[in-house]
């Protein structure tokens, strides 16, 4: 998807170099979803198969299986471990914490990760439980929304919006600019975005 776009460096959890031997416990999620996450940005999604995590990770190709009975599931997996963002704090003031939301999907979305895996992270949410796979990947939508809720007559903003549709604007021409161009929107033009999506909220009374 990117075009001529340098190497970057993908956010991941777990340390850096796993001991010899085969993980176990809870340590063996982590070790097969860092392996995955390494091969994607290591050797494309082509060559990221179940035989390669599994020698990558240092398990049998059975224990990947029992966690995740398809590659799709792996791979969708891995996205949600490697693109997930914890949860920030909030201001009180939506429009300030739209904008803090705007930046980390910039950011979550600008990832090779991200490009390299976005076919089968959206079959997989809609195959699926697409609620809560999304809120496991975009965990502050909600708190938006209820922000938004709670505070809407206070601070001028209209009530008869769906609150979740602000973040879902934002995410949506985020996504919409990196199909269409390669890349994601510059910090200027995500600081524009979140403008134009607060002025829509005003009412005008």
């Amino acid at each position: 998807m990117s075009r001529n776009a340098p190497p970057a460096t993908i956010e991941t959890t777990g340390e850096a170099h796993r001991p010899a031997g085969r993980p176990r416990g809870q340590a063996t999620d982590t070790a097969i979803l860092q392996a995955t996450i390494e091969l994607l940005a290591e050797a494309g999604l082509r060559r990221t198969t179940i035989d390669a995590v599994a020698a990558r990770a240092g398990v049998a190709r059975a224990t990947v299986y029992l966690r995740w009975p398809t590659r799709d599931a792996l791979l969708a997996a891995a996205a949600r471990h490697s693109l997930g963002r914890p949860l920030y704090s909030l201001t009180g003031d939506f429009a300030t914490d739209l904008g803090t939301g705007a930046t980390r999907a910039r950011r979550a979305l600008a990832q090779p990760l991200f490009v390299a895996i976005f076919p089968e992270l959206a079959r997989g949410l809609l195959a699926s439980s697409p609620a809560t796979a999304y809120d496991v990947i975009a965990p502050n939508r909600q708190r938006l929304a209820d922000e938004l809720r709670d505070t809407a007559e206070t601070a001028g903003f209209r009530t008869d919006v769906d609150p979740t549709l602000p973040f879902d604007l934002i995410v949506g021409a985020t996504l919409n600019h990196l199909l269409a161009t390669g890349t994601t929107p510059s910090e200027a033009d995500t600081a524009k975005m979140v403008e134009v999506v607060v002025q829509g909220l005003r009412r005008r009374d």
